[in-house]
């Protein structure tokens, strides 16, 4: 979770008007095969909720591939 990509040094943003992210692996037999990436506008828009909700959903794909 990136709440403010401009103070990352090494951030790469796919769009300028990116101001924060939110990247969830996605594992497949303990390989990383993806991941759900959520870009926001907003600066800080994302919560632990929002973490846990991810992961939760990525848990719930791998079961189902």
């Amino acid at each position: 979770m990136v709440p403010d990509v401009l103070v990352q040094n090494n951030y790469l943003a796919c769009s300028i008007n990116v101001k924060a992210e939110i990247v969830v692996p996605l594992f497949l037999n303990g390989n990383n095969i993806g991941q759900i990436d959520i870009d926001s506008n907003t600066i800080n828009p994302f919560t632990k909720a929002d973490e846990s909700f991810l992961e939760f959903v990525c848990t719930q794909l791998s079961k189902i591939l």
